[in-house]
């Protein structure tokens, strides 16, 4: 008697975990320039952060690392469920 498989195509969804945050830090990409911004989760005032150093020194340019934890959601086994899957504990 031999397996056999059966393949199909499964939709899935992904997103932000609705219990995670959504973090961003930055750097000045102007050569030389050591300006940094640390992580944060507060996003409008990473922006001001960044605009403000444009401001004060004219460099227009940063290179931003957002971070996330993502969820993926096998649709048709979740549809009509509310319930979100806890949070990992970090390692």
């Amino acid at each position: 008697m031999s397996a056999r498989s059966v393949i199909r195509e499964v939709k899935h969804a992904i997103g932000t975990h609705p219990r995670s945050k959504i973090t961003v830090s930055a750097r000045c990409l102007n050569g030389g320039c050591p300006w940094t911004l640390e992580t944060t989760a507060d996003l409008k005032a990473a922006d001001l952060a960044m605009m403000t150093h444009t401001g004060r020194t004219g460099h227009p340019t940063f290179a931003r690392t957002f971070k996330d934890v993502a969820l993926v959601r096998r649709l048709e086994l979740n549809e009509g469920r509310t319930a979100i899957p806890p949070l990992p504990a970090p390692h």
